[in-house]
C-alpha cells in the first residue's frame, strides 16, 4: 500500500472494517510526518462506492427513478411474494433478494431470457417473482441498487457519471466480480486511472499447524496462543481467524473471556477486553434493543407476567437508578399476588403501592397513549409513535449507558430511521402488529458490534481477515471439510448459468479457497494454523490446500485451575424467636417439619417463592373454586336435615348459585383468567363436582354444620401460630368433626406418628381445639377419588374414616391404642417442631426428597452439594 492518496482520488476496499481500517493508517502515516489537521480522503467500501455513484446520479437528474436500499426491495420481494403461497415467510424474499443479486453481480442472463427447457420448479416461480417486481418497481418509478449496477458500465461510457481522476484499490486479495470489473474498466476507459495496489509476493505455508481433539480445545488453545504473544509484545497486532465466526460467536466470547482472565471470565462480561470479535451478534439481541422491542409489543389491555417482569426490570427506563429496590419490590408483589394476565392499571397501581412511583407515572401517561395507536399507518407514522411511546416510558433515561450501549442505541435509531422511509414501497398503511413484526424482522436481520477501541487482539472471519495486515496470525479450522467447503448452487437459478459463481462449482470453490488460504498467509509474517480432529465417526485431517506442512499434534489444553475456597462454617443454629404471634400461622409447624432450614428462611428471612405464574387456571385456583362454592352453599342450611329437605329444582338453584358465586369472586380478583369458553367448561366442571360431592354428603349419618372458615390460634411452645378451619361438624352424639377440603393428593397415613409429621395442619386443629374433636377428615373432591379419609375415635358412620385403635394390616397407625393417645402423641411432636423454631434450629435437614422437589431455596441452602437425600415415602 502506498504511504499517501495522490489529490482528487478515490480509495475503495472490499469491506467496510478495511475502509475503516485504511483510514486509521492514513491518520497514522499523517501524525508521522508531524501534520495537526488535514483533508481526509474518500475511502469506501466498493458498495458503498455504488450507492454514492446512484445517489449522486439521481440528485444531478441523470436518473429519473428514485434509488431505493436493499431494505426497500426487500419489502417489494415480500409483497411480491406473498401472493404466491409463502405467505407472511421472510426467509423466502431473502433468498430471492440474494439471487436477483447474485444475477447482477455475475453478469448471469435476466431471467426473462431463461429458456422454460432449462427451468425448475423453483426458477419458474423465480422468474415470476422478477417480473412482477420489475414491474412494481417500474409503476412506482423506483430502481433497486443491483439495477442500477448493472447500468451504471453504460452510464460512464455516456458520460452521466461523474467520476475521480483516480480510484485505488486496497485490500482486494479475491477476484473482482464481473459486474466490479466491468464498472471500473468503463471507468479507466472513461480517463480514471486505476491504480492496484502491487500483486501480493507468494503466499508461504504457516509456521506450523497444530491438531486437536475437539473444536473447544483448539479454540482454547488459539486463544491462549494470543494472549502469549501479547504477554510477549504488548504493541503487536494479532489475528485469530475464525472460519463459520459467525455461527460460533457465543462459543468464541466466552473462550477467550475464559483464556484472557479465567479468574473472573463468568462474573464480568462488560469491561473492556484486549480483544475484539469483528462480526456482532442481531441487534435484537442486544438488551437495550430487546428491551425496546419488548415494551413496544405491550398491550394495555392485556400483559402477561413475563411481560411485567421485562417491564419491571428494564435499566433503561427513566428513575431505575432511584427506584431498583421499589421496583423489585413491585415485581415479588405482582408475582406473588397478580394473576398471570392483568391489565395496565394493575401493574401501574402495584408499583405505586410499593413506592415505584416514577415508574407508576410513566405507565400511566404510557397507557394514554398508548390507547390512541390503534389504527392503520404509514411506516414513518408509526415510528413517530413508537418514539413517543418510549418517550412516555421514560426509555434511555435510566442507569447510565456505557460506550457500547450508546453505539447500540445509534444503531436502533438508525434502524428506525431506515424503517419510516418504507413508505415509499409499501402497499397500504400497516396494522401495529404487522408494523411491529416488520421492524422485529429487520433487527434481528441486522448484525451489531461496536467498533474497535484499539484492541491488540482481533478474531475475525475469512472475509474480514483478507486484504488486513497484522504482526501475527493464527488460522483456525485448517481441516479439509472447511478447504475447500462444499459447493452452494443458488436454488432459484438455473444450474447451467451459475458456472462463473465461484460457490457453485467445485472448480470455483478450489479456486476461491485456494485465494483465501493464499491471502491469509500474507497477513502477517508469523502465520500458525490448527484444526480439530473431530469424533471417530467423521475423523478430519489437515487440508490438502496446505500439503507439505508439518502437523504437530497436541496433547489436550490444560484445565485452569479452580480457585482455593474457604473451608464453610458449619452454622445451623439461628438467633432464639422471641415468641408470640408468628407470620405464617400453622404453615410455620409444617416448614419445620419439611426442612428446618425451609422454616427459617422462609418466615424469619422472608425468602418467598418467586415463581411466576401460569396462564389460565392451576390447582391452587381450582381448589379456592371449590372452597368458595361450598362456603356459599352451606352458608344457611345448617346441616343434613336442610340438605335432605331440598327438592331437585331447590337443589339446582342453590349448586348455580354457589357456582356462580365462586366464579364471580374468581373473576373480581383475576378479570382475564378466563374467556367466555373457559369460563362455560369451568361452571361445568364445577356443577359436576358439586353434585358428585353432595350425593357423597347425603348419604352420611345426621350432622350439623357448626361451622364454615373458622378461624382459630394455637399455642405451641410459646409460638401463637393462626389457622383456618373450612368446615366443623357436629354428629347426633354431641361429638364434632373437622374437615379440610381438598381437590388434590390428600391421605390420612401423613398423620402417622414419627418425630416430624408429614402434614401437621388437622393434627394441629385435633390437638389445639378444645374439646378435641372425635374425628378429622380430608374431604376429597378429586374427580378421581372422591369421598372422606381421615381418622376418628369412635364410629361416625362416615365411610374413609379409620377408628384408631381398630385399626389393623400394616398401617403405620396399628399399634396406636386410642384417639386420645393419638392427639396426645400429635401434641408432643408439634411441641417439640415448635421448640425447634423458637430456639433456631435451622439445619439444612429435608424430610425426604419430595420436600426438596418442589422447593425454591435450591441456591441458598446448596443441598445437592451436601447430602445424598433419602427416598420419599410411597404412602
Amino acid at each position: 500500500m502506498s504511504g499517501e492518496p495522490a489529490s482528487n482520488s478515490t480509495i475503495l476496499t472490499p469491506t467496510t472494517r478495511l475502509a475503516r481500517s485504511e483510514n486509521l493508517r492514513l491518520a497514522r502515516v499523517r501524525i508521522a510526518d508531524g501534520a495537526s489537521a488535514w483533508l481526509r480522503p474518500p475511502v469506501l467500501a466498493f458498495p458503498a462506492w455504488l450507492a454514492q455513484l446512484r445517489n449522486d446520479a439521481f440528485l444531478a437528474g441523470e436518473e429519473e427513478r428514485v434509488p431505493i436500499t436493499a431494505d426497500h426491495a426487500l419489502m417489494l420481494w415480500q409483497s411480491v411474494i406473498d401472493r404466491d403461497v409463502f405467505i407472511g415467510e421472510p426467509r423466502v424474499a431473502e433468498m430471492a433478494a440474494a439471487s436477483w443479486r447474485l444475477i447482477h453481480e455475475y453478469c448471469i442472463d435476466a431471467p426473462a431470457d431463461w429458456p422454460n427447457l432449462m427451468l425448475s420448479e423453483d426458477s419458474r416461480h423465480f422468474r415470476a417473482w422478477t417480473r412482477r417486481f420489475v414491474e412494481m418497481c417500474d409503476q412506482k418509478g423506483l430502481i433497486d441498487e443491483w439495477r442500477f449496477a448493472s447500468q451504471l458500465p453504460a452510464l460512464i461510457e455516456a458520460g452521466d457519471i461523474a467520476l475521480p481522476a483516480a480510484i485505488r484499490l486496497s485490500g482486494f486479495e479475491l477476484p473482482l466480480t464481473p459486474l466490479q470489473r466491468a464498472i471500473l474498466d468503463a471507468a479507466e476507459a472513461a480517463g480514471t486511472h486505476i491504480h492496484r495496489d502491487p500483486p501480493p509476493g507468494k503466499a508461504q505455508l504457516p509456521e506450523k499447524v497444530t491438531a486437536h481433539t475437539e473444536e473447544a480445545d483448539e479454540l482454547l488453545a488459539a486463544a491462549a496462543w494470543a494472549r502469549g504473544r501479547l504477554e510477549a509484545g504488548p504493541d503487536q497486532r494479532i489475528a485469530v481467524v475464525v472460519p463459520g465466526l459467525r455461527e460460533q460467536l457465543a462459543t468464541v466470547e466466552r473462550v477467550f473471556r475464559r483464556a484472557f482472565a479465567p479468574g473472573s471470565f463468568a462474573l464480568d462480561a462488560d469491561r473492556d477486553e484486549p480483544w475484539h470479535v469483528s462480526l456482532g451478534p442481531p441487534l435484537a439481541r442486544w438488551p437495550l434493543v430487546a428491551d425496546a422491542l419488548s415494551l413496544l409489543k405491550l398491550d394495555p389491555h392485556r400483559i402477561s407476567q413475563p411481560q411485567v417482569a421485562e417491564v419491571i426490570r428494564c435499566p433503561f427506563l427513566g428513575g431505575w437508578e432511584v427506584e431498583s429496590r421499589s421496583r423489585a419490590g413491585a415485581l415479588a408483589a405482582t408475582i406473588r399476588y397478580q394473576p398471570y394476565w392483568l391489565r395496565v392499571g394493575q401493574l401501574t397501581w402495584q408499583a405505586g403501592e410499593s413506592g415505584a412511583k416514577r415508574l407508576s407515572a410513566h405507565l400511566a401517561e404510557w397507557e394514554l397513549l398508548r390507547r390512541k395507536h390503534h389504527d392503520r399507518s404509514l411506516p414513518s407514522e408509526w415510528v413517530a409513535r413508537f418514539q413517543k411511546e418510549l418517550e412516555a416510558l421514560g426509555f434511555g433515561r435510566g442507569r447510565g449507558l456505557d460506550s457500547r450501549e450508546y453505539q447500540v442505541l445509534q444503531r436502533f435509531h438508525d434502524l428506525l430511521e431506515d424503517f419510516s422511509t418504507l413508505d415509499l414501497v409499501v402497499e397500504r398503511p400497516l396494522a401495529r402488529i404487522e408494523a411491529l413484526r416488520q421492524l422485529s424482522e429487520r433487527a434481528s436481520a441486522a448484525t451489531f458490534r461496536e467498533r474497535n477501541p484499539g484492541a491488540p487482539v482481533e478474531i475475525l472471519g475469512v472475509e474480514e481477515a483478507l486484504g488486513s495486515r497484522f504482526d501475527a496470525v493464527r488460522v483456525t479450522g485448517l481441516d479439509h471439510q472447511a478447504w475447500p467447503g462444499p459447493t452452494r448452487r443458488d436454488p432459484f437459478i438455473p444450474a447451467i448459468l451459475q458456472d462463473a459463481v465461484p460457490a457453485a462449482t467445485a472448480e470455483g470453490a478450489l479456486k476461491r479457497a485456494r485465494a483465501e488460504l493464499a491471502g491469509l498467509m500474507r497477513a502477517a509474517p508469523a502465520v500458525s494454523g490448527s484444526f480439530s480432529r473431530g469424533n471417530d465417526d467423521e475423523r478430519r485431517h489437515l487440508t490438502p490446500l496446505l500439503s507439505g506442512t508439518c502437523v504437530e499434534e497436541t496433547a489436550e489444553v490444560r484445565s485452569i485451575e479452580p480457585a482455593q475456597m474457604e473451608a464453610p462454617i458449619e452454622d445451623v443454629m439461628a438467633p432464639e424467636h422471641p415468641g408470640g404471634k408468628v407470620r405464617g400461622g400453622i404453615s410455620v409447624l409444617q416448614r419445620q417439619s419439611d426442612c428446618p432450614f425451609k422454616a427459617f428462611a422462609e418466615t424469619r428471612l422472608n425468602a418467598r417463592d418467586l415463581t411466576p405464574p401460569r396462564p389460565g387456571l392451576d390447582a391452587r385456583d381450582r381448589g379456592s373454586l371449590v372452597h368458595w362454592a361450598l362456603e356459599h352453599f352451606w352458608s344457611d342450611l345448617d346441616g343434613l336435615a336442610a340438605l335432605d329437605a331440598l327438592d331437585e329444582t331447590e337443589l339446582d338453584g342453590r349448586i348455580a348459585a354457589a357456582r356462580d358465586t365462586a366464579l364471580a369472586r374468581l373473576e373480581r380478583r383475576s378479570p382475564l383468567v378466563l374467556s367466555e369458553a373457559g369460563r362455560a367448561l369451568e361452571a361445568e366442571c364445577l356443577d359436576r363436582s358439586l353434585r358428585r360431592w353432595l350425593a357423597i354428603e347425603i348419604r352420611r349419618g345426621a350432622f350439623s354444620v357448626a361451622a364454615r372458615e373458622a378461624n382459630i390460634e394455637l399455642i405451641f411452645d410459646h409460638l401463637r401460630l393462626n389457622g383456618k378451619i373450612d368446615r366443623i361438624d357436629q354428629i347426633q352424639d354431641g361429638g364434632t368433626i373437622v374437615l379440610d377440603y381438598k381437590t388434590g393428593d390428600a391421605r390420612h397415613g401423613k398423620w402417622a406418628p414419627q418425630a416430624r409429621l408429614a402434614d401437621v395442619q388437622l393434627p394441629a386443629y385435633a390437638t389445639g381445639l378444645q374439646p378435641h374433636p372425635v374425628a378429622i377428615a380430608f374431604a376429597r373432591l378429586r374427580p378421581d377419588s372422591m369421598g372422606f379419609d381421615g381418622l376418628a375415635g369412635t364410629d361416625t358412620g362416615i365411610p374413609g374414616l379409620h377408628v384408631v385403635g381398630e385399626i389393623g394390616g400394616r398401617s403405620k397407625f396399628r399399634d396406636v391404642e386410642s384417639w386420645s393417645s393419638l392427639v396426645d402423641d400429635w401434641r408432643e411432636r408439634l411441641e417439640a417442631l415448635a421448640a425447634g423454631f423458637r430456639t433456631g434450629r435451622a439445619e439444612v435437614h429435608p424430610r425426604d426428597n419430595q420436600v426438596c422437589k418442589y422447593c425454591h431455596l435450591h441456591a441458598l441452602c446448596r443441598i445437592n452439594e451436601r447430602v445424598s437425600l433419602p427416598e420419599a415415602d410411597d404412602e
